[in-house]
């Protein structure tokens, strides 16, 4: 049995991110990719089954360092209010910071709709992060939400139509270049419907 190579396997992954920033998916073959990498075909399919399935490994390393980068800036925030704003302005920020991934995760990636439940949760563990922001907003009587999971779902997924309309340009000319003024506008509107009485001091 052929031992795994984590560097190549990183490798494969880097280099179709890479092929992805320049072509759309379906442009895409393994023969491509294992070009890309100076190896086989063969050899790509010894670590995925087919383009599909490394083409979601390619969205789930992107939506890790999308939450390793909102952990980092959660963590730095003091109230719970803050988290929960850290945890929307970071979400914007990463998008800001990385257009191409951003745009080719969130939308040009077609959704994996033949998952499981289970085997769900890794795509959405940016949302799980705000989720349990909110619920401990809640607990603590400073945020007013009856279904945090929805409201988090919906803050996220009205969030990422922003920062898309502008990466798109198909925001208010204004803001092509201003798209943390556009989001940030969003963002006080939604907490303050979520904290009514504001920052929690």
């Amino acid at each position: 049995m052929r031992t795994a190579d984590p560097e190549l396997e990183k490798m494969i992954i880097s280099k179709t991110l890479c092929l992805l920033m320049d072509h759309e998916p379906g442009e895409i073959g393994m023969r491509d990719i294992a070009q890309a990498c100076n190896v086989s075909a063969t050899a790509i399919y010894h670590y995925y089954q087919d383009k599909t399935a490394l083409f979601e490994a390619v969205k789930l390393d992107c939506l890790a360092d999308l939450k390793t980068y909102m952990e980092t800036k959660i963590a730095a925030a003091q109230t719970t209010y803050d988290k929960v704003r850290a945890s929307l302005e970071s979400f914007a920020g990463w998008c800001f910071d990385n257009p191409q991934k951003a745009l080719l995760v969130m939308g040009r990636l077609k959704a994996n709709t033949t998952a499981s439940a289970e085997e769900l949760k890794p795509y959405y563990e940016c949302n799980e992060l705000g989720r349990r922001l909110l619920e401990q907003a809640v607990r603590e009587h400073t945020a007013v939400s009856d279904d945090p999971q929805l409201d988090t779902s919906i803050a996220v997924s009205a969030l990422w139509g922003t920062i898309e309309a502008v990466l798109l340009n198909r925001a208010d000319p204004s803001y092509w270049q201003s798209g943390t003024a556009y989001t940030g506008r969003f963002i006080d509107m939604y907490l303050s419907i979520i904290f009514p009485k504001g920052r929690n001091k």
